[in-house]
């Protein structure tokens, strides 16, 4: 089984994929789900791609959801897998891509070795890098899944129940340019009072379930010329809506204020990216993501997390949806790595969801 695995993952990782540029990666996808799974497979309107595969020995009509998403994140071009005894990482100048290609390869082994499963809808998004943009997009009228699980979490003993609300913030601060050394007195820098914003800003762990953040600064052209235009890129998290709703409008407030101050303006677009959501721990997809980790040996750790996962719009959109962990360690990072012994694991964990999930 391993053996298998693990070459479908190293051929997976090996398809560049990074975020906006999956195209090769989700048609190589598309026919291997129909050769190895006889799935019959579509791609939505925004490219997202959906796999429909029939029931095994169940009485279950209505499918259930497993997702992942396509998409890596920088540099996750050229990627080498390498394996070394247990573990397989990149050779080192790029991300593996374990998340979340890792999953993909887990789920398309736990169906071909499982004698019994659900009927199954398994979708694999465009886009989840860079906020979530596949899924927001997924005409979600062509699924007839109502719960499901998301394999998309580090930790194999995890079962994500929620999420945050997120906020994207983009500013554009307006100044007035002159010549840095003959002219200082009579230019408003841009880049100052952007400086001045973010120092005033708050940023960081705001408590333990909100986050803010400056991700992004662009400005200036020239070395000697005072700054005249600066675009930033912010975001808040929260796990309370009205909270995170609350920091954003404070951000807003101090870029528009500290702009202003110094004769410059501040150009504030906020857009709620998604809502935040949280799945009873009665519900039976978190019964069966419990039982499952404790087939394996493991303590299951039910939480909520401020990191964005697809599942937080598919709980939106009335897919009540728990995220797995399938095994990855440091991602996001060149160190990303991940063990065979632990996507066996996940394999295993799966299986006892397709065992627990196979009436209605």
């Amino acid at each position: 089984m391993s053996e298998r695995m693990v070459q479908v993952f190293r051929g997976l990782v090996k398809i560049d994929s990074e975020s906006g540029e999956e195209e090769r990666f989700l048609d190589h996808l598309k026919g291997l789900l129909e050769e190895a799974l006889a799935a019959k497979c579509v791609r939505d309107s925004y490219g997202n791609l959906i796999a429909r595969l029939p029931g095994r020995n169940s009485k279950r009509e209505r499918p259930l959801l497993f997702a992942c998403h396509g998409d890596t994140v920088k540099p996750g071009k050229g990627i080498e897998p390498i394996i070394n005894g247990d573990v397989i990482r990149s050779k080192g100048e790029t991300f593996l891509g374990a998340d979340d290609k890792a999953g993909i390869a887990q789920f398309i082994e736990a169906v071909r070795t499982s004698d019994y499963r659900p009927p199954i809808e398994f979708i694999v998004t465009r886009e989840e890098e860079t906020g979530l943009v596949g899924v927001r997009h997924l005409d979600v009228s062509q699924l007839d899944a109502k719960e499901g699980f998301v394999l998309d979490m580090d930790a194999l003993d995890a079962v994500v129940v929620g999420g945050p609300s997120h906020m994207l913030i983009d500013v554009k601060i307006h100044g007035r340019a002159a010549h840095a050394a003959m002219e200082p007195e009579n230019g408003i820098s841009a880049v100052l009072a952007a400086s001045r914003a973010i120092v005033a800003l708050p940023l960081g762990r705001i408590d333990p379930g909100t986050t803010a953040n400056v991700g992004i600064i662009e400005g200036g052209q020239i070395r000697n010329g005072i700054p005249d235009r600066v675009l930033l890129k912010a975001e808040c998290r929260g796990l309370e809506h009205n909270k995170c709703l609350d920091v954003s409008r404070r951000m807003e407030a101090v870029f528009v204020a500290t702009a202003e101050a110094m004769g410059a303006t501040a150009q504030v677009k906020s857009e709620l990216a998604y809502r935040a959501s949280a799945v009873p721990e009665s519900a039976r997809v978190v019964t069966w993501a419990k039982e499952a980790i404790r087939s394996i040996g493991l303590d299951p750790k039910v939480q909520t997390i401020c990191g964005g996962t697809d599942a937080s719009i598919y709980n939106e959109k009335g897919i009540q949806t728990v995220v797995l962990g399938i095994g990855v360690k440091a991602e996001h990072s060149t160190e990303e790595h991940i063990h065979i012994s632990d996507m066996a694991k996940s394999v295993k964990i799966i299986h006892h969801i397709f065992k627990a999930a196979m009436e209605e």
